[in-house]
């Protein structure tokens, strides 16, 4: 009860479409796109040598990123967007800003276990926008956002393999790397399954069709 009320004077942390989520979601996009003209400036550096990321980070911030409202677009056509859930977004798009703010930084080469970060928060984080924005089972969306990983990590070996890239530095490397996805589908789904505040803004389920 006492955390109840002390989330009702909170209103920016109570409600998943609040402005407040708006802001940082402005914020996420501008970083996000403004580490991509990092990337695609200074390719030759050594943050970005050999890893082909400028082309990638053009797609991320003019394709993946946009995913979620299109999606959300497409699948709630009636829904107003002050309804829209932009924390659950925000989420989404650390997603992609962990990632690539990791490369701007240099800290995969400077901190050997770096990447044990991003691969551990993005499918965690991936299962928890897929469950509480629209309303996927948890399970379900912990398994999507799985083979999503392994797709990503098939494609960084085989990119290295065909596209003589520097994803990924050796087979333990990626067994590491699918290993902390797994722990981050984990770790994120039992907060998801713990967690009366996350549940209280679960989308709505898709409607099943009608027989």
């Amino acid at each position: 009860m006492a955390r109840s009320r002390a989330l009702a004077r909170l209103p920016l942390l109570d409600r998943a479409h609040t402005p407040a989520g708006a802001l940082v979601n402005v914020a996420l996009r501008v970083a996000i796109l403004a580490l991509s003209v990092d990337a695609l400036l200074n390719g030759q550096d050594q943050r970005f040598s050999g890893k082909d990321l400028g082309p990638r980070d053009v797609i991320i911030s003019f394709g993946f990123a946009m995913v979620f409202p299109l999606f959300w677009r497409l699948r709630y056509r009636k829904r107003q967007w002050s309804e829209y859930p932009w924390w659950f977004d925000d989420l989404y798009l650390s997603i992609f800003f962990v990632d690539m703010l990791g490369n701007s930084l240099n800290l995969y080469n400077a901190l050997e276990h770096w990447d044990h970060v991003p691969h551990f928060h993005g499918p965690g984080a991936l299962a928890i926008v897929l469950a509480g924005a629209f309303g996927w089972p948890i399970v379900s969306a912990m398994g999507i956002s799985t083979m999503l990983h392994l797709a990503l990590e098939i494609q960084e070996f085989y990119g290295d393999v065909f596209l003589h890239t520097h994803n990924v530095r050796d087979t333990q490397d990626s067994i590491n790397d699918l290993l902390f996805g797994l722990l981050g589908v984990l770790v994120y789904g039992a907060i998801w399954a713990r967690s009366r505040w996350l549940a209280r803004r679960r989308g709505r389920p898709m409607r099943q069709p009608r027989r």
